[in-house]
């Protein structure tokens, strides 16, 4: 695995890949995977997820993910410092600005002629949908994987309701919180979230990620950034969706607070023929926390079968 901070529209960026670098040549190589995460968008929480899809497919084809601008700052400079304040830089971080960032992304690090495997989860499945409006990338996208997709009707989820009704009214005590968290010594801060790991079985490898997230400049990215997605993600995309459903794969959860399972029944009553499935195993919509492998392996197990079905094809 590779990791480091590229500038991207602006913003240092946080990019895993797994196979290689962005900046090298993928040589006879014509395909790569690519994943858009959900909010917030830290990859770090990706890593167990993404490396067990790099080793279903053989390591044989390079996999990264990209985080969303601002949720993610690196630790050391001369990143740290240029990192553009959400003040006069709204349109950077809003959901309008998360898509042109990823625009950016595969425009300059995507080669011509390479055909990209989109993985999308939560707010990225929306993205990954506007992307394909995007002549240019869209002719590059082979098939898309859709987990637990944030693509309409967000603020009439359970979860949609609980944000905007009852914690934003009092987001300043929450701010206010976070603030002093934050002013913790760092030792107090490990311990306390190595605490809640333990009570809530999330593996303690993803501490350092956790960490990241005590950092109130991203925090406010992010709120800012959902707050965005319950106004803009409304009406489901109907359109985009049955011109693109020969490439695209839906998997909806039976105990999501965003995605309602009645979200999943009413898709495949509109559009009978999309391949849209819905979750027998119980994971949850932050499956990478402790599903992770699994779905690792059933979304590698998937871009396979779509591989061979290409070819055949062709």
């Amino acid at each position: 695995m590779q990791e480091s901070y590229p500038v991207i529209g602006k913003v240092p960026t946080h990019i895993l890949t797994w196979g290689k670098w962005i900046e090298e040549s993928l040589g006879d190589n014509k395909e790569v995977v690519i994943c858009i995460t959900g909010n917030p968008g830290l990859p770090g929480f990706y890593t167990k997820f993404l490396s067990t899809v790099h080793e279903c497919l053989n390591k044989e084809m390079p996999v990264w993910v990209i985080g969303h601008a601002g949720h993610d700052e690196a630790s050391d400079s001369p990143y740290k410092k240029a990192v553009p304040p959400i003040e006069k830089n709204e349109q950077l971080y809003n959901l309008h600005g998360q898509l042109q960032h990823k625009i950016d992304f595969i425009r300059k690090y995507v080669p011509a002629g390479v055909k990209i495997h989109l993985i999308g989860h939560s707010i990225g499945c929306y993205l990954a949908l506007e992307l394909l409006k995007i002549p240019d990338i869209s002719e590059r996208v082979q098939h898309c994987y859709f987990l637990f997709p944030t693509i309409e009707r967000m603020v009439s989820a359970r979860n949609g309701f609980i944000l905007t009704k009852i914690i934003n009214p009092v987001y300043f005590v929450v701010q206010w919180f976070y603030r002093c968290f934050a002013m913790l010594p760092n030792f107090v801060k490990v311990w306390i979230i190595y605490c809640y790991f333990l009570l809530s079985g999330t593996p303690k490898y993803y501490l350092g990620t956790a960490l990241k997230y005590t950092n109130p400049a991203v925090i406010d990215k992010v709120w800012f950034m959902a707050l965005d997605e319950m106004e803009k993600v409304q009406n489901l995309d109907l359109e985009i969706i049955e011109s693109n459903k020969h490439r695209l794969k839906f998997y909806y959860g039976t105990r999501d607070g965003w995605v309602p399972v009645k979200y999943y029944k009413e898709l495949m009553q509109k559009i009978p023929s999309v391949d849209a499935e819905l979750c027998t195993r119980k994971f949850e919509h932050a499956f990478v926390l402790r599903s992770a492998a699994q779905m690792g392996f059933m979304v590698g197990e998937w871009i396979l079968k779509h591989r061979v079905a290409h070819f055949r094809q062709d």
